[in-house]
């Protein structure tokens, strides 16, 4: 990417910043639950999230959901927090402040069913993770969730090419990537990483959003990057797509993100991936389900 095209991207997300969409207490946030977990003072993420009235009954709402499969969920912030735990509350402050930051309204891409992907590959994460044992599910699934943050980018910031590429890639049947590639000279890969470095995103969650069409094109979180590679893949092979078909074979057991992964994790050699594909078939229903409820509108069938 030329330096001039970066640094369009970067004014751009910079004017985003600015608007009144998001909120005051966002990149306080996200800084706060980027450091390590041993430094996160959990009484500060509930004040922080306290100050903002969308931003907590947007958690509360989640922390309700049928996602979290409590028995008697909590109706304070401060429980939420001190019973979810850091790398749950994560997740639900990240999917709330991303969906506050970035209000669909014209987007070239249904909103809906972007968000159904990013669930989708987010819960598909956390399940592959508990597979192989020493991955950490939490990080998988944040990971999955904000892995096309760029596509929110780019629907928002570059709204009339975007939707230039949106079309060429249904009319072609091409992956998205391919056809931003074509029209707009850059991805959601590229305008993504840019801002999740503006917003002090976790390194490896950086990686992923920046490598995740292409995970051998990265030395550092190599497994995380194709863990949700995978994921991906899986996704918009099952029915969590972008919303039309993409006409290209995929074999997982020969993509090279799956010998970097059992490089990792020996167990995958045992690894019964045709019944995990099934289950996923399985839970595309839910999944649409738990979109629905989570964010308050419906899911595309």
């Amino acid at each position: 990417m030329s330096q001039s095209m970066a640094t369009n991207i970067r004014e751009r997300i910079a004017r985003i910043e600015k608007t009144p969409a998001i909120p005051a207490v966002l990149l306080p946030l996200m800084k706060l639950l980027a450091m390590p977990a041993d430094h996160v003072d959990m009484d500060e993420v509930a004040r922080l999230i306290s100050y903002d009235q969308a931003i907590a009954a947007q958690c509360l709402r989640m922390v309700n959901s049928p996602l979290f499969g409590i028995a008697k969920p909590p109706n304070t912030i401060p429980g939420a927090v001190v019973l979810l735990g850091l790398n749950r509350v994560e997740s639900i402050v990240m999917t709330s402040c991303i969906r506050l930051a970035f209000p669909a309204k014209n987007w070239p891409l249904d909103p809906a069913v972007f968000w159904q992907h990013s669930l989708g590959c987010a819960m598909v994460c956390r399940k592959f993770s508990k597979m192989l044992g020493g991955a950490d599910a939490e990080k998988a699934y944040v990971s999955g969730l904000l892995h096309d943050v760029g596509i929110l980018v780019n629907c928002v910031a570059f709204a009339e090419e975007f939707a230039v590429s949106v079309e060429r890639a249904r009319q072609n049947q091409i992956p998205l990537g391919e056809a931003e590639r074509m029209t707009m000279g850059f991805t959601h890969c590229e305008t993504g990483v840019v801002l999740a470095e503006e917003w002090g995103f976790a390194d490896e969650i950086n990686e992923v959003v920046a490598h995740h069409h292409d995970a051998g094109a990265t030395t550092k979180a190599r497994g995380l990057v194709a863990l949700v590679h995978l994921s991906d893949l899986l996704c918009r092979m099952r029915g969590l797509d972008y919303g039309y078909y993409e006409r290209h074979k995929v074999d997982l057991l020969t993509d090279p993100a799956w010998t970097v992964l059992l490089a990792e994790y020996k167990q995958l050699e045992n690894f019964d991936l045709a019944r995990f594909t099934f289950e996923l078939d399985e839970a595309v229903g839910q999944i649409r389900e738990l979109v629905s409820t989570i964010l308050g509108g419906s899911a595309q069938a």
